[in-house]
């Protein structure tokens, strides 16, 4: 399988879990899988057709996951239970959407169903083509995961495999952001008061654009899958949140900046009516 075809969906692993996790992956060396045989606890899976077809899975490890989508949801998960399992199908979703764009710079038109995900120790993955896959694995802080991929070229005659649910339907991607070298987060790096207002109105700017996609994906497809529509409703809170903390951190970071080095180092104590009585007793 030719590297180019492969690279789309390493870049975006890495794209969609810094976003939406504020998790950077490290991806590892890539090898060649010839069982079915999942590499984790739960997976989503997802038909992919077009100018290739084929198929992608994802597999977590569960202390992985949970961890992923907790950070996305702004939840703590010990285990995987139902919310779990559509945070899985949505970063599938999301990570196609990705790698389906890369795909496109590369002349490709791909299309991708609707995920579907399984859970269970040893669990299986039964990919469309009837061929060895190519894996790679991730490592984050919280555990590892691996991409799971199984495509190739195709003809005319099968770009559309309705037997996988693979309808020509394009994937949603994630909204163009500002560039930034790293996810929203509440940690301004220590700088001038100038670069960090600047630092805060990037991080602001970026995750109230992923806000207001998101908001927009609500009101503009009333039919959209039950589960996605419940990811968004509950990532949405989350984003408003962090909106406001920034909107905190720009007004401290412009009242700061508008003090000067010595007041700051040497602040000077005004006197106020409630030291009357003391100022009282002294004269």
């Amino acid at each position: 399988m030719d590297v180019k075809f492969i690279n789309p969906f390493l870049l975006g692993t890495v794209e969609v879990l810094k976003k939406m996790a504020f998790v950077e992956p490290r991806p590892g060396k890539v090898y060649i899988k010839n069982t079915s045989l999942a590499h984790g606890d739960v997976s989503g899976i997802i038909g992919i057709t077009g100018d290739m077809i084929g198929s992608l899975a994802i597999s977590f490890g569960e202390s992985c996951i949970c961890h992923l989508v907790g950070s996305m949801l702004g939840e703590s998960y010990a285990e995987a239970n139902q919310e779990i399992f559509d945070g899985v199908g949505e970063i599938t979703n999301m990570i196609s959407g990705v790698a389906r764009t890369y795909l496109e710079k590369e002349g490709l038109h791909v299309y991708a169903a609707i995920p579907s995900v399984v859970y269970g120790k040893n669990h299986t993955i039964n990919h469309i083509l009837k061929s060895p896959s190519i894996v790679i694995p991730f490592d984050t802080d919280q555990g590892s995961f691996v991409v799971d991929v199984c495509i190739k070229r195709t003809g005319e005659e099968s770009k559309m495999l309705k037997e996988y649910r693979v309808v020509n339907q394009r994937t949603p991607v994630l909204p163009a952001a500002p560039e930034t070298q790293n996810p929203p987060s509440d940690r301004i790096p220590s700088a001038t008061w100038a670069g960090k207002k600047e630092m805060i109105k990037k991080k602001l700017l970026e995750v109230t654009v992923i806000r207001d996609e998101m908001v927009k994906q609500l009101s503009d497809k009333p039919f959209m899958e039950i589960s996605q529509r419940q990811f968004l409703k509950k990532r949405i809170p989350m984003l408003e949140a962090q909106i406001k903390r920034f909107r905190l951190d720009l007004s401290t970071a412009e009242m700061l900046s508008n003090i000067s080095t010595d007041d700051l180092e040497h602040p000077k104590l005004v006197r106020h009516y409630q030291h009357y009585e003391t100022e009282k007793g002294k004269s």
